[in-house]
């Protein structure tokens, strides 16, 4: 998971999965037994994450269509891109200072679940850093442990759920670990990203249970998770820390392999918004879209109100609709209430379906199913599952 020359390794995944080639990281033998972790230390931490993620942005990017919202690589891009600058407005004089700084910046500027979850790793770390000039190798263990807790509480996750959970649990136990037989913060770091790394990949024969990966439900096997992708990463930029002189060269990216063009789909579902208010359905196309990110959504057409503009619904703009977004593997049909389940059942057949769920959350559900490959029953059972998710836990 990691930045670097080295071995190339071809994940394994079902056929036509568009599985990318990934370089393995760049783990250097060292024999480092003492390593100031100060502030210059996670400095050049934060300065390798950053080239890191923004050499991998395409690739986490691309992990991310298959399976969620497309814009994992993009969102943290954009976060990592701009924390140097927050970092150098804000002047931490400590580790700690350092990291919660950068831990407020992600939370504030990186989209969908990821500010959240990576804002809460750097922030937590932070508070468990305190004030010290240069942090004791436990310390960093200690911090490690209450970033995976808070992880863990914020996300209802746990190892075996696919998500970066998969990649920072093992990491930080290996860490732990390591640094009590040895003694070598180093061998410690190095064992960490190793483990993260081997995390991420154990991702794929997993069907995803958190995140908008787990509508896709068995669909999700063969996938390899973005966000244990990208902690792999960090972590492995925390290792490689270590070493000044690596942290000067450039990463390589990943190869990118294309599917076969006989592997490739012809079509994918469509997805038709049926609202009693065109501004409605609109609305919720435009957000279904944009939550998917980039790499181009499955066909979502709205087919809100009346032809003459008024509230209500109409049987030939919804048949407009769905021939419209008919590319041969189906549509799903999402309607608010009442008339506009009447009128779509007008339309229904083997090929046309209505999604018995709540319209905004089911419409983004349908979309990203959709666009990441779902045939019509996986789109219409991810649709279907929005009207269980549960906003509050516990």
């Amino acid at each position: 998971m990691g930045p670097g020359g080295g071995r190339r390794v071809q994940p394994p995944g079902p056929r036509g999965s568009g599985a990318r080639v990934l370089p393995a990281p760049t783990l250097s033998p060292m024999t480092i037994t003492s390593i100031p972790l100060d502030l210059s230390f996670f400095r050049r931490f934060l300065d390798r994450a950053t080239t890191v993620l923004v050499a991998h942005a395409a690739y986490l990017t691309d992990l991310d269509a298959a399976i969620g919202d497309a814009d994992h690589g993009s969102n943290l891009k954009r976060g990592f891109g701009s924390a140097a600058q927050a970092v150098a407005d804000a002047g931490p004089a400590t580790p700690g200072a350092l990291l919660t700084t950068v831990g407020v910046h992600l939370t504030n500027t990186v989209g969908g679940a990821s500010g959240p979850l990576y804002g809460t790793v750097f922030r937590r770390m932070g508070k468990m850093l305190g004030e010290d000039a240069e942090v004791a190798p436990e310390t960093l263990g200690r911090a490690l442990a209450a970033a995976v807790a808070s992880v863990r509480r914020l996300g209802d996750s746990a190892p075996g759920d696919a998500t970066m959970v998969d990649a920072l649990q093992p990491a930080t136990d290996a860490y732990i670990a390591t640094l009590g037989e040895r003694q070598d913060t180093a061998a410690a770091l190095k064992a960490a990203a190793e483990a993260a790394r081997a995390g991420a990949e154990a991702t794929i024969p997993l069907q995803a249970r958190r995140g908008r990966a787990s509508y896709l439900g068995e669909r999700s096997i063969g996938h390899q998770d973005p966000g244990a992708t990208s902690t792999a990463l960090l972590i492995t930029a925390l290792y490689e820390a270590t070493d000044p002189a690596l942290c000067a060269v450039a990463p390589e990216p990943p190869v990118r392999e294309e599917p076969a063009a006989e592997e490739r789909a012809p079509g994918r579902v469509g997805v038709v918004l049926v609202s009693h208010s065109r501004e409605l359905a609109e609305a919720a196309a435009a957000l279904a879209r944009a939550l998917y990110g980039a790499g181009g959504p499955a066909p979502v057409v709205p087919a809100g109100g009346l032809p003459e503009g008024g509230v209500g619904t109409s049987p030939e703009l919804v048949r407009r609709a769905v021939e419209e977004a008919d590319e041969g593997a189906g549509v799903v049909l999402v309607c608010d209430m009442g008339s506009a389940v009447l009128t779509a059942r007008t339309l229904t057949g083997e090929t046309v379906r209505i999604a018995d769920t709540p319209f905004v959350e089911g419409a983004v559900a349908a979309v990203v199913t959709a666009s990441a490959g779902g045939d019509l029953a996986a789109v219409l059972a991810a649709a279907e599952d929005a009207r269980t998710y549960r906003k509050v836990t516990g």
